[in-house]
This record gives C-alpha cells, structure tokens and sequence, in this order.
C-alpha cells in the first residue's frame, strides 16, 4: 500500500488530464506523451504486457496500440468538441487506464483475441483524443507522437524483461497501482 501511496504522490505532481496547448513541432509532439501520467502509464503497461508473450505474439500488442491511435487520431482531427466533450473524452482515458490494468491482471487467462481487441479499444479512445486537441494534420506531430510512443511501450518491454521471476509481482503491482489511480482520479473528476 505505501508504494501505491508513493506512486500516487509523483503522479499528482503532473496533469491529470490530456494537455493540450502544445505546437506543431516534433520536439512538442515527442514530449507530449511524456508530459502526461495518463499516456505514460498506458503505454508503459502495454509494454509490460508484451514481453510477457512470445516475442512473435508480444509484439501485435504495440503494434495494434500504435496503429489504432494513429488511424484514429487522423479521422478525429478537427472534429469540433467542445469543453465538456473533451472533458468526457478524457474521462474515458482514465477508463481504459483501469480496464487496462483488470487486463493485465489477468492476462493468462484472456485469449489473445481479446487482448488484442482492448488493446485496440484503448488505442481508439486514445488516438481520438488526441486527434481532437493536437493538430495532427500536421506531419510532424504524428510522427513524434508515434516515435514516443513505440519508445515508452519499448521502455516497458525492457523493464520487465530487466526484472527476474522472482519479482515479477513489482509489475502487476505497478499495473494495479495505475489502476487504482485512475478510478481515484476518475472518481474525482465526476
């Protein structure tokens, strides 16, 4: 409970929600999912939950992340929402934070189907998200944004594959942390 505490404690330094503002520069566009606990979280669990699979099976799990927030982030942009739908929309981020966490919980007992079909639902709600407060209708913001987030989901991937057998519950503990979290935040935001 005191690392959840702690954990808890670093992230409520940072935003809550998704931080729009930011330029169309690929330096912005890099940053941006760094800037935010909820996408750092996400993406850093989904590449936990790949090195926990074959490498052949493991890697479809960033693979349909990435390739889900990209297509939607490009079919979203420009939609006009206003306050209050972007509010929701990020309401829904902290959503797929806690479902995302459950999943990896119990991971070995899904069917990679439906991992992989969370994993693309995730990918969605991010990528719409996005579409609508970043303006990726520029190049170069795509581009960070993709290229940040292969690189946290690789960063995930080579943590866990760092951390022996015997300490393997240090990950399902931080996924449940983020989780717990999330339903915190979400909770607090209604």
């Amino acid at each position: 409970m005191k690392k959840c505490l702690i954990l808890i404690t670093l992230m409520v330094t940072n935003q809550a929600f998704a931080h729009p503002n930011h330029d169309t520069s690929l330096y912005s566009a890099l940053l941006h999912p760094l800037t935010g606990w909820d996408h750092l979280l996400t993406m850093l669990i989904i590449g936990v939950m790949a090195y926990q699979f074959p490498m052949k099976k493991g890697v479809i799990l960033p693979a349909i992340f990435v390739s889900t927030f990209g297509l939607s982030a490009v079919f979203s942009s420009g939609l006009g929402v206003g306050e209050e739908q972007l509010h929701l929309l990020n309401q829904l981020i902290l959503v797929t934070l806690i479902a995302l966490a459950v999943v990896h919980v119990v991971l070995t007992k899904l069917p990679l189907v439906l991992i992989t079909l969370a994993i693309g639902m995730i990918g969605v709600v991010h990528g719409v998200t996005h579409g609508v407060e970043l303006d990726i209708s520029s190049s170069s913001v795509m581009a960070g944004l993709i290229l940040s987030t292969l690189a946290i989901h690789a960063i995930g991937f080579f943590v866990a594959m760092s951390i022996t057998k015997k300490h393997q519950w240090v990950l399902k503990a931080f996924t449940i942390c983020s989780g717990v979290f999330a339903a915190t935040v979400f909770v607090q935001s209604i």
